[in-house]
Protein backbone atom coordinates (compact mmCIF):
# COMPACT_ATOMS: atom_id res chain seq x y z
CA UNK A 1 0.00 0.00 0.00
CA UNK A 2 1.26 3.53 -0.73
CA UNK A 3 2.38 6.02 1.87
CA UNK A 4 1.22 9.50 2.76
CA UNK A 5 -1.43 11.56 1.00
CA UNK A 6 -0.24 14.86 -0.37
CA UNK A 7 -2.83 17.44 -1.32
CA UNK A 8 -1.58 19.81 -4.02
CA UNK A 9 -3.25 23.16 -4.42
CA UNK A 10 -3.61 24.00 -8.09
CA UNK A 11 -5.56 26.66 -9.94
CA UNK A 12 -8.23 25.65 -12.46
CA UNK A 13 -10.77 27.55 -14.48
CA UNK A 14 -14.53 27.34 -14.12
CA UNK A 15 -16.54 28.25 -17.17
CA UNK A 16 -19.88 30.03 -16.80
CA UNK A 17 -22.77 28.96 -18.99
CA UNK A 18 -24.93 31.98 -18.32
CA UNK A 19 -28.04 32.31 -20.43
CA UNK A 20 -29.22 35.53 -18.86
CA UNK A 21 -28.04 38.12 -16.35
CA UNK A 22 -30.32 37.06 -13.50
CA UNK A 23 -27.60 35.08 -11.74
CA UNK A 24 -23.97 35.50 -10.86
CA UNK A 25 -21.03 34.11 -12.73
CA UNK A 26 -19.12 31.52 -10.72
CA UNK A 27 -16.51 32.86 -8.36
CA UNK A 28 -12.90 32.22 -9.29
CA UNK A 29 -10.36 30.89 -8.93
CA UNK A 30 -11.42 27.37 -8.10
CA UNK A 31 -8.94 25.40 -6.00
CA UNK A 32 -8.30 21.83 -7.07
CA UNK A 33 -6.64 19.15 -4.94
CA UNK A 34 -5.55 15.86 -6.49
CA UNK A 35 -3.93 13.11 -4.47
CA UNK A 36 -0.40 12.02 -5.33
CA UNK A 37 1.12 8.82 -3.98
CA UNK A 38 4.54 7.82 -2.67
CA UNK A 39 5.96 4.36 -3.24
CA UNK A 40 7.28 2.00 -0.56
CA UNK A 41 7.18 -1.70 0.28
CA UNK A 42 3.82 -3.19 1.23
CA UNK A 43 4.20 -6.87 2.11
CA UNK A 44 7.85 -8.03 1.85
CA UNK A 45 8.70 -11.59 0.74
CA UNK A 46 9.93 -12.55 4.22
CA UNK A 47 6.51 -11.71 5.63
CA UNK A 48 4.74 -13.64 2.86
CA UNK A 49 6.87 -16.71 3.61
CA UNK A 50 5.90 -16.53 7.28
CA UNK A 51 2.22 -16.21 6.35
CA UNK A 52 2.50 -19.28 4.11
CA UNK A 53 4.04 -21.27 6.96
CA UNK A 54 1.20 -20.22 9.29
CA UNK A 55 -1.43 -21.15 6.71
CA UNK A 56 0.14 -24.61 6.22
CA UNK A 57 0.24 -25.19 9.97
CA UNK A 58 -3.39 -24.18 10.40
CA UNK A 59 -4.44 -26.34 7.46
CA UNK A 60 -2.70 -29.34 9.02
CA UNK A 61 -4.51 -28.76 12.31
CA UNK A 62 -7.84 -28.74 10.46
CA UNK A 63 -6.91 -32.05 8.74
CA UNK A 64 -5.97 -33.66 12.07
CA UNK A 65 -9.53 -33.06 13.26
CA UNK A 66 -11.15 -33.97 9.95
CA UNK A 67 -8.87 -35.81 7.45
CA UNK A 68 -11.42 -35.54 4.61
CA UNK A 69 -12.14 -31.86 5.11
CA UNK A 70 -10.41 -30.67 1.92
CA UNK A 71 -11.09 -33.70 -0.30
CA UNK A 72 -14.25 -32.54 -2.06
CA UNK A 73 -12.90 -29.96 -4.46
CA UNK A 74 -14.58 -27.77 -7.06
CA UNK A 75 -12.95 -27.63 -10.47
CA UNK A 76 -13.92 -24.04 -11.26
CA UNK A 77 -12.51 -21.01 -9.50
CA UNK A 78 -14.92 -18.84 -7.45
CA UNK A 79 -16.60 -15.74 -8.83
CA UNK A 80 -16.19 -12.87 -6.42
CA UNK A 81 -18.42 -10.13 -5.16
CA UNK A 82 -16.76 -6.95 -3.91
CA UNK A 83 -15.02 -7.74 -0.59
CA UNK A 84 -16.56 -4.78 1.27
CA UNK A 85 -19.76 -2.82 1.77
CA UNK A 86 -20.90 0.34 3.58
CA UNK A 87 -22.25 -0.03 7.09
CA UNK A 88 -26.01 -0.15 7.45
CA UNK A 89 -27.58 3.29 7.30
CA UNK A 90 -24.65 5.00 5.56
CA UNK A 91 -26.34 7.56 3.32
CA UNK A 92 -23.66 9.58 1.55
CA UNK A 93 -22.97 9.06 -2.15
CA UNK A 94 -19.72 7.13 -1.69
CA UNK A 95 -16.94 6.24 0.74
CA UNK A 96 -13.96 4.73 -1.12
CA UNK A 97 -11.79 4.75 -4.22
CA UNK A 98 -9.71 2.00 -5.80
CA UNK A 99 -6.12 3.27 -5.57
CA UNK A 100 -3.88 0.37 -6.64
CA UNK A 101 -4.20 -2.73 -8.80
CA UNK A 102 -1.91 -5.76 -9.11
CA UNK A 103 1.40 -4.84 -10.80
CA UNK A 104 1.69 -7.06 -13.90
CA UNK A 105 5.27 -6.04 -14.74
CA UNK A 106 7.65 -8.32 -12.79
CA UNK A 107 10.48 -5.78 -13.09
CA UNK A 108 10.47 -3.65 -9.96
CA UNK A 109 11.48 -0.12 -9.08
CA UNK A 110 9.41 2.03 -11.45
CA UNK A 111 8.14 -0.46 -14.06
CA UNK A 112 4.37 -0.28 -13.71
CA UNK A 113 1.63 -2.13 -15.59
CA UNK A 114 -1.92 -2.93 -14.49
CA UNK A 115 -4.36 -5.38 -16.10
CA UNK A 116 -5.79 -2.64 -18.34
CA UNK A 117 -2.31 -1.59 -19.64
CA UNK A 118 -2.29 1.49 -17.42
CA UNK A 119 -0.15 2.37 -14.40
CA UNK A 120 -2.74 2.23 -11.65
CA UNK A 121 -0.41 0.29 -9.40
CA UNK A 122 3.01 0.62 -7.80
CA UNK A 123 6.23 -1.25 -7.12
CA UNK A 124 9.32 -0.68 -5.03
CA UNK A 125 12.93 -1.78 -4.87
CA UNK A 126 12.80 -5.56 -5.02
CA UNK A 127 9.04 -6.03 -5.15
CA UNK A 128 5.67 -5.47 -6.82
CA UNK A 129 2.19 -4.73 -5.50
CA UNK A 130 0.27 -8.03 -5.51
CA UNK A 131 -3.23 -7.06 -4.47
CA UNK A 132 -6.00 -4.53 -4.99
CA UNK A 133 -6.29 -1.62 -2.55
CA UNK A 134 -9.74 -0.21 -1.78
CA UNK A 135 -9.13 2.96 0.22
CA UNK A 136 -11.57 4.70 2.55
CA UNK A 137 -11.88 8.27 1.28
CA UNK A 138 -12.48 11.17 1.86
CA UNK A 139 -11.78 11.70 5.58
CA UNK A 140 -10.37 8.17 5.98
CA UNK A 141 -9.60 8.36 9.71
CA UNK A 142 -13.01 9.80 10.55
CA UNK A 143 -14.72 7.10 8.49
CA UNK A 144 -12.56 4.47 10.15
CA UNK A 145 -13.70 5.70 13.57
CA UNK A 146 -17.31 5.57 12.32
CA UNK A 147 -16.88 1.99 10.97
CA UNK A 148 -18.05 3.01 7.49
CA UNK A 149 -16.31 0.27 5.44
CA UNK A 150 -17.20 -3.31 6.38
CA UNK A 151 -15.06 -6.12 4.94
CA UNK A 152 -17.00 -9.18 3.70
CA UNK A 153 -16.12 -12.54 2.18
CA UNK A 154 -15.80 -12.30 -1.60
CA UNK A 155 -16.85 -15.96 -1.97
CA UNK A 156 -17.76 -18.91 0.29
CA UNK A 157 -14.78 -20.44 2.04
CA UNK A 158 -12.93 -21.64 5.12
CA UNK A 159 -10.89 -19.41 7.44
CA UNK A 160 -7.21 -20.48 7.39
CA UNK A 161 -5.67 -17.49 9.16
CA UNK A 162 -7.05 -14.84 11.50
CA UNK A 163 -5.16 -12.07 13.27
CA UNK A 164 -6.50 -9.32 15.53
CA UNK A 165 -5.54 -7.01 18.35
CA UNK A 166 -2.71 -5.17 16.59
CA UNK A 167 -2.36 -1.40 16.41
CA UNK A 168 -4.60 -0.10 13.62
CA UNK A 169 -3.53 3.51 12.93
CA UNK A 170 -0.19 2.93 11.30
CA UNK A 171 1.27 5.64 9.05
CA UNK A 172 4.18 3.83 7.41
CA UNK A 173 4.37 1.21 4.70
CA UNK A 174 7.46 -0.38 6.24
CA UNK A 175 6.82 -4.12 6.21
CA UNK A 176 5.17 -4.15 9.65
CA UNK A 177 4.00 -7.74 10.26
CA UNK A 178 1.44 -6.86 12.92
CA UNK A 179 -1.60 -6.84 10.65
CA UNK A 180 -5.20 -7.67 11.48
CA UNK A 181 -7.20 -9.66 8.94
CA UNK A 182 -8.43 -12.91 7.46
CA UNK A 183 -7.10 -15.43 4.92
CA UNK A 184 -9.62 -17.84 3.42
CA UNK A 185 -9.50 -20.95 1.24
CA UNK A 186 -12.25 -21.59 -1.32
CA UNK A 187 -13.75 -24.79 -2.73
CA UNK A 188 -11.23 -25.05 -5.59
CA UNK A 189 -8.25 -24.51 -3.29
CA UNK A 190 -7.73 -20.85 -4.18
CA UNK A 191 -7.20 -18.34 -1.39
CA UNK A 192 -8.11 -14.74 -0.67
CA UNK A 193 -6.30 -12.38 1.68
CA UNK A 194 -8.08 -9.53 3.46
CA UNK A 195 -5.63 -7.29 5.38
CA UNK A 196 -5.29 -4.15 7.53
CA UNK A 197 -8.48 -4.49 9.63
CA UNK A 198 -9.44 -2.24 12.47
CA UNK A 199 -8.48 -3.81 15.78
CA UNK A 200 -11.31 -5.55 17.62
CA UNK A 201 -13.65 -5.50 14.63
CA UNK A 202 -12.99 -9.01 13.31
CA UNK A 203 -15.55 -11.79 13.07
CA UNK A 204 -16.00 -14.11 16.05
CA UNK A 205 -15.47 -17.11 13.77
CA UNK A 206 -12.07 -18.77 13.87
CA UNK A 207 -9.67 -20.96 11.90
CA UNK A 208 -11.55 -23.90 10.38
CA UNK A 209 -14.94 -22.18 10.36
CA UNK A 210 -16.82 -21.70 7.10
CA UNK A 211 -18.26 -18.40 5.88
CA UNK A 212 -20.63 -17.51 3.07
CA UNK A 213 -20.19 -14.95 0.32
CA UNK A 214 -21.01 -11.51 1.70
CA UNK A 215 -20.58 -12.59 5.32
CA UNK A 216 -19.06 -9.99 7.64
CA UNK A 217 -15.34 -10.36 8.33
CA UNK A 218 -14.29 -7.06 9.91
CA UNK A 219 -13.88 -3.31 9.35
CA UNK A 220 -11.28 -1.34 7.43
CA UNK A 221 -8.33 0.01 9.39
CA UNK A 222 -4.61 0.70 8.97
CA UNK A 223 -2.93 -2.20 10.77
CA UNK A 224 0.32 -3.77 9.65
CA UNK A 225 2.26 -2.28 6.74
CA UNK A 226 -0.22 0.48 5.96
CA UNK A 227 -0.60 4.23 6.13
CA UNK A 228 -4.31 4.78 5.51
CA UNK A 229 -7.53 2.86 6.30
CA UNK A 230 -8.15 0.41 3.47
CA UNK A 231 -8.51 -3.25 2.61
CA UNK A 232 -5.77 -5.03 0.68
CA UNK A 233 -7.48 -7.85 -1.29
CA UNK A 234 -5.15 -10.49 -2.71
CA UNK A 235 -5.90 -13.71 -4.59
CA UNK A 236 -3.89 -16.93 -5.16
CA UNK A 237 -4.98 -19.96 -7.16
CA UNK A 238 -4.91 -23.55 -5.86
CA UNK A 239 -1.25 -23.90 -6.85
CA UNK A 240 -0.27 -20.77 -4.92
CA UNK A 241 0.19 -18.59 -8.00
CA UNK A 242 -0.79 -14.94 -7.79
CA UNK A 243 -4.08 -14.05 -9.52
CA UNK A 244 -5.37 -10.68 -10.64
CA UNK A 245 -9.16 -11.00 -10.38
CA UNK A 246 -9.60 -8.31 -13.07
CA UNK A 247 -9.43 -9.61 -16.67
CA UNK A 248 -7.88 -7.29 -19.23
CA UNK A 249 -5.51 -7.01 -22.19
CA UNK A 250 -2.41 -6.73 -20.00
CA UNK A 251 -3.26 -9.39 -17.41
CA UNK A 252 -0.53 -12.00 -17.90
CA UNK A 253 -1.42 -13.92 -14.72
CA UNK A 254 -4.81 -15.33 -15.75
CA UNK A 255 -7.06 -15.08 -18.79
CA UNK A 256 -10.48 -15.02 -17.13
CA UNK A 257 -12.09 -12.57 -14.77
CA UNK A 258 -12.67 -13.89 -11.25
CA UNK A 259 -15.55 -11.46 -10.65
CA UNK A 260 -19.22 -12.38 -10.89
CA UNK A 261 -19.60 -8.94 -12.47
CA UNK A 262 -16.25 -7.26 -13.10
CA UNK A 263 -16.23 -3.57 -12.09
CA UNK A 264 -15.19 -1.03 -14.69
CA UNK A 265 -11.62 0.23 -14.78
CA UNK A 266 -12.81 3.80 -14.34
CA UNK A 267 -15.79 4.49 -12.07
CA UNK A 268 -16.32 8.27 -12.37
CA UNK A 269 -18.53 9.42 -9.53
CA UNK A 270 -18.91 11.97 -6.80
CA UNK A 271 -18.43 10.63 -3.29
CA UNK A 272 -19.44 13.69 -1.29
CA UNK A 273 -20.87 17.19 -1.79
CA UNK A 274 -20.42 19.44 1.22
CA UNK A 275 -20.24 23.03 2.47
CA UNK A 276 -17.62 24.28 4.94
CA UNK A 277 -16.79 27.30 7.09
CA UNK A 278 -13.00 27.17 6.62
CA UNK A 279 -10.36 26.66 3.94
CA UNK A 280 -8.56 24.32 6.34
CA UNK A 281 -8.28 20.66 5.40
CA UNK A 282 -7.04 18.14 7.97
CA UNK A 283 -4.83 15.41 6.50
CA UNK A 284 -2.50 14.38 9.33
CA UNK A 285 -1.99 10.63 9.32
CA UNK A 286 -3.77 8.74 12.09
CA UNK A 287 -5.76 11.75 13.36
CA UNK A 288 -9.55 11.85 13.06
CA UNK A 289 -10.23 14.78 10.76
CA UNK A 290 -12.19 17.90 11.60
CA UNK A 291 -14.18 18.37 8.38
CA UNK A 292 -15.16 22.01 9.13
CA UNK A 293 -18.55 21.25 7.64
CA UNK A 294 -21.29 23.83 8.05
CA UNK A 295 -24.85 24.16 6.81
CA UNK A 296 -25.89 27.59 8.06
CA UNK A 297 -24.20 30.86 7.04
CA UNK A 298 -24.70 34.57 7.70
CA UNK A 299 -23.99 37.75 5.69
CA UNK A 300 -20.26 38.44 5.62
CA UNK A 301 -19.37 34.75 5.66
CA UNK A 302 -18.22 32.55 2.78
CA UNK A 303 -19.65 29.20 1.76
CA UNK A 304 -16.80 26.87 0.82
CA UNK A 305 -18.44 24.33 -1.46
CA UNK A 306 -16.49 21.12 -2.11
CA UNK A 307 -16.90 18.22 -4.51
CA UNK A 308 -15.01 15.00 -3.73
CA UNK A 309 -14.45 12.88 -6.84
CA UNK A 310 -13.52 9.32 -7.59
CA UNK A 311 -11.84 8.70 -10.97
CA UNK A 312 -11.89 12.27 -12.27
CA UNK A 313 -10.62 12.09 -15.84
CA UNK A 314 -9.16 14.68 -18.20
CA UNK A 315 -11.85 16.81 -19.88
CA UNK A 316 -14.58 15.45 -17.62
CA UNK A 317 -17.35 18.02 -17.22
CA UNK A 318 -19.18 18.85 -14.00
CA UNK A 319 -22.28 21.03 -14.20
CA UNK A 320 -23.04 22.98 -11.02
CA UNK A 321 -26.32 24.75 -10.33
CA UNK A 322 -27.12 26.70 -7.17
CA UNK A 323 -30.73 27.75 -6.56
CA UNK A 324 -31.97 30.33 -4.09
CA UNK A 325 -34.75 29.51 -1.61
CA UNK A 326 -37.37 30.87 -4.04
CA UNK A 327 -36.14 28.59 -6.82
CA UNK A 328 -34.34 31.25 -8.86
CA UNK A 329 -30.76 30.60 -9.98
CA UNK A 330 -27.79 31.98 -8.07
CA UNK A 331 -25.03 30.19 -10.03
CA UNK A 332 -25.07 27.96 -13.09
CA UNK A 333 -21.78 26.86 -14.62
CA UNK A 334 -19.56 24.03 -15.91
CA UNK A 335 -16.21 22.87 -14.58
CA UNK A 336 -14.10 21.09 -17.21
CA UNK A 337 -11.15 19.24 -15.69
CA UNK A 338 -7.88 19.97 -17.50
CA UNK A 339 -5.84 17.65 -15.30
CA UNK A 340 -4.61 14.06 -15.79
CA UNK A 341 -6.74 11.17 -14.55
CA UNK A 342 -6.90 10.96 -10.75
CA UNK A 343 -8.19 8.14 -8.57
CA UNK A 344 -9.33 10.73 -6.03
CA UNK A 345 -9.46 14.53 -6.01
CA UNK A 346 -11.52 17.39 -4.66
CA UNK A 347 -12.36 20.87 -5.81
CA UNK A 348 -13.56 23.94 -3.91
CA UNK A 349 -15.68 26.90 -4.97
CA UNK A 350 -16.31 29.89 -2.70
CA UNK A 351 -19.76 31.48 -2.60
CA UNK A 352 -19.76 34.80 -0.69
CA UNK A 353 -22.82 35.67 1.40
CA UNK A 354 -23.71 39.38 1.70
CA UNK A 355 -26.57 41.56 2.87
CA UNK A 356 -28.45 40.97 -0.36
CA UNK A 357 -28.42 37.19 0.01
CA UNK A 358 -31.90 35.72 0.41
CA UNK A 359 -32.71 33.99 3.71
CA UNK A 360 -33.61 30.31 3.52
CA UNK A 361 -32.31 27.02 2.16
CA UNK A 362 -30.20 26.95 -1.02
CA UNK A 363 -30.02 23.82 -3.18
CA UNK A 364 -26.84 22.77 -4.98
CA UNK A 365 -27.40 20.31 -7.84
CA UNK A 366 -24.40 18.74 -9.56
CA UNK A 367 -24.41 16.64 -12.72
CA UNK A 368 -21.38 14.46 -13.37
CA UNK A 369 -21.00 11.46 -15.70
CA UNK A 370 -24.77 11.29 -16.34
CA UNK A 371 -25.57 11.17 -12.61
CA UNK A 372 -27.17 13.86 -10.43
CA UNK A 373 -26.09 14.79 -6.90
CA UNK A 374 -27.53 17.30 -4.44
CA UNK A 375 -26.73 19.06 -1.20
CA UNK A 376 -28.00 22.16 0.61
CA UNK A 377 -26.89 25.10 2.75
CA UNK A 378 -28.82 27.81 4.55
CA UNK A 379 -28.59 31.55 5.09
CA UNK A 380 -29.94 32.75 8.45
CA UNK A 381 -31.60 29.39 9.13
CA UNK A 382 -31.58 26.97 12.05
CA UNK A 383 -29.68 24.38 10.07
CA UNK A 384 -26.57 23.10 11.78
CA UNK A 385 -24.22 20.16 11.95
CA UNK A 386 -23.42 18.49 15.24
CA UNK A 387 -21.24 15.43 15.42
CA UNK A 388 -23.36 12.74 17.01
CA UNK A 389 -20.48 10.52 18.08
CA UNK A 390 -22.55 8.43 20.42
CA UNK A 391 -25.85 8.33 18.55
CA UNK A 392 -26.05 6.60 15.18
CA UNK A 393 -29.13 7.47 13.13
CA UNK A 394 -30.24 5.66 9.97
CA UNK A 395 -33.04 6.56 7.52
CA UNK A 396 -34.31 3.86 5.15
CA UNK A 397 -35.41 3.38 2.47
CA UNK A 398 -34.29 6.77 1.18
CA UNK A 399 -35.48 7.85 -1.41
CA UNK A 400 -38.99 6.58 -0.77
CA UNK A 401 -42.42 7.11 -2.29
CA UNK A 402 -44.37 6.51 0.90
CA UNK A 403 -42.70 5.76 4.24
CA UNK A 404 -39.24 6.18 5.71
CA UNK A 405 -38.04 4.49 8.90
CA UNK A 406 -35.82 6.44 11.29
CA UNK A 407 -33.74 4.32 13.65
CA UNK A 408 -31.19 5.32 16.31
CA UNK A 409 -29.21 3.64 19.06
CA UNK A 410 -30.69 6.17 21.49
CA UNK A 411 -34.12 7.66 22.09
CA UNK A 412 -35.42 9.95 19.31
CA UNK A 413 -37.13 12.89 20.98
CA UNK A 414 -38.40 14.82 17.96
CA UNK A 415 -38.29 14.93 14.16
CA UNK A 416 -39.16 18.04 12.16
CA UNK A 417 -39.32 17.84 8.36
CA UNK A 418 -38.92 21.04 6.30
CA UNK A 419 -39.21 21.74 2.59
CA UNK A 420 -36.50 23.76 0.84
CA UNK A 421 -38.42 26.99 1.43
CA UNK A 422 -38.01 26.39 5.16
CA UNK A 423 -41.65 25.48 5.78
CA UNK A 424 -42.35 22.75 8.30
CA UNK A 425 -44.36 19.97 6.62
CA UNK A 426 -44.20 17.22 9.25
CA UNK A 427 -43.38 16.79 12.93
CA UNK A 428 -43.39 13.74 15.19
CA UNK A 429 -42.21 13.09 18.75
CA UNK A 430 -41.75 9.32 18.96
CA UNK A 431 -39.78 9.07 22.23
CA UNK A 432 -38.47 5.76 20.94
CA UNK A 433 -35.43 4.37 19.15
CA UNK A 434 -37.37 3.68 15.94
CA UNK A 435 -40.21 5.46 14.19
CA UNK A 436 -41.84 5.75 10.78
CA UNK A 437 -42.44 8.90 8.72
CA UNK A 438 -45.34 8.98 6.28
CA UNK A 439 -44.48 10.93 3.12
CA UNK A 440 -47.68 10.18 1.25
CA UNK A 441 -49.00 13.76 1.56
CA UNK A 442 -45.75 15.35 0.34
CA UNK A 443 -44.91 16.28 -3.24
CA UNK A 444 -41.90 14.76 -5.01
CA UNK A 445 -38.61 16.41 -4.07
CA UNK A 446 -35.97 16.85 -1.38
CA UNK A 447 -36.73 17.66 2.26
CA UNK A 448 -34.69 18.19 5.42
CA UNK A 449 -35.29 16.17 8.57
CA UNK A 450 -34.03 17.76 11.79
CA UNK A 451 -33.69 14.86 14.23
CA UNK A 452 -33.30 15.47 17.96
CA UNK A 453 -31.75 12.61 19.91
CA UNK A 454 -29.75 12.39 23.12
CA UNK A 455 -29.83 16.18 23.48
CA UNK A 456 -28.31 16.85 20.04
CA UNK A 457 -29.64 17.62 16.59
CA UNK A 458 -28.74 16.10 13.25
CA UNK A 459 -29.92 17.23 9.80
CA UNK A 460 -30.61 14.50 7.25
CA UNK A 461 -31.81 14.75 3.66
CA UNK A 462 -35.02 12.97 2.70
CA UNK A 463 -36.03 12.40 -0.92
CA UNK A 464 -39.69 11.76 -1.77
CA UNK A 465 -40.01 9.84 -5.02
Amino acid sequence: MKTHLFYILLGVTAFATAQNNDFKKPPSPVSFHPISLEVTACIPDTQRQEVMREITAHRNLILEKNPTFFQQRATAHPLFILPFRPKAGYDDYGYYSLFNQVDQDPTSNGHLLDYNCGERTYDYVGGNHRGTDYVVWPYPWKKMEEDVMEIVAAAPGIILQKKDGNFDKNCDNNGNQNWNGIIMEHADGSRTWYWHFKSGSITSKGVGDTVEAGEYLGRAGSSGSSDIPHVHFEVHDSDGHLIDPYAGPCNSLNSESWWAEQPDYFVPEILTLSTHNSDAFDDACGIVENTYRELNFHPGETVRFRIFYRDLQTNARTHINVKKPDGSILYDYDFDSTWPDYTAAWGQWNFPIDGNSMDGVYTITVQFDAKTYQTIFGVNTNLGIEDLKQTEIALYPNPSANNIFVEANGQIQNIEVFDLMGRKVLEVSPLAEKTELSLSHLTTGMYLAVISSEGKKLVKKIVKK
